[in-house]
């Protein structure tokens, strides 16, 4: 909703597809190839004919533009997964495309940018942090390099759970040694793993998507699709 928002107030037309479900990435990742190709082939019939699809998560963007022209076993599907790769963009790097915001967004905080694995390998956190330096009052804080990993891992968390609470352990109390308060993310998956590991902790943190951070406070969190 607040990515809603912001192309609201941007003047975006948008439009939510009701049938899109999963991009797939967790059949890949656990090597289920005909589950993640299943569920390429729908993403593509979804979203084929979109000028642009702008994803609210890094990870979702990553397996967009990397991984589904891998997976195409046609030469006319593997056309179809590069056009839609080359149309898909992370919320940060749609945003950052745009030049400064037309607003000033206030969040008087100290927040951790959660460095997500696939944020990483996407190469957009350097936009999120230009995105953020407009952010008035907002102090960005981020947790040491050695901390390559929060425990989510995607599936990961559910195969290896007990090694995944301890990764996350030691994540948040590094969190919290920067002095941050919370956190910003660019994929709210790796938050389904850390808010519940705080909340378990007693850890006093929050955690924000980039999204709610850049919305403008006079913004409406709820929208209508275009």
């Amino acid at each position: 909703m607040a990515a809603a928002g912001i192309l609201n107030r941007l003047g975006v037309s948008w439009h939510y597809p009701g049938g899109q479900t999963c991009c797939g990435q967790f059949a890949l990742t656990t090597g289920n190839l005909p589950a993640a190709r299943r569920l390429m082939r729908h993403f593509l019939r979804v979203f084929g004919g979109a000028e642009a699809v702008v994803c609210p998560g890094a990870s979702c963007t990553l397996m967009v533009r990397r991984y589904y022209p891998q997976l195409a076993e046609t030469r006319a599907e593997a056309r179809l997964a590069r056009d839609l790769a080359a149309r898909t963009v992370e919320l940060g790097e749609f945003l950052a495309a745009l030049g400064p915001l037309p607003w000033q967004a206030r969040h008087p905080h100290t927040l951790a940018l959660h460095r997500s694995c696939k944020a990483r390998q996407l190469g957009v956190l350097p936009l999120a942090r230009r995105l953020l330096s407009q952010v008035e009052g907002l102090r960005l804080t981020e947790v040491s390099p050695h901390f390559s990993c929060c425990g989510f891992g995607g599936v990961f968390h559910r195969q290896h759970p007990g090694l995944a609470r301890e990764i996350g352990r030691a994540y948040l109390e590094a969190v919290r040694a920067t002095g941050a308060t919370g956190l910003i993310s660019l994929d709210w998956g790796c938050f389904l793993h850390l808010k519940p590991l705080a909340a378990t902790e007693n850890l006093p943190l929050t955690f924000h998507h980039l999204a709610q951070v850049l919305l403008p406070e006079s913004s409406p969190q709820r929208s209508q699709a275009r």
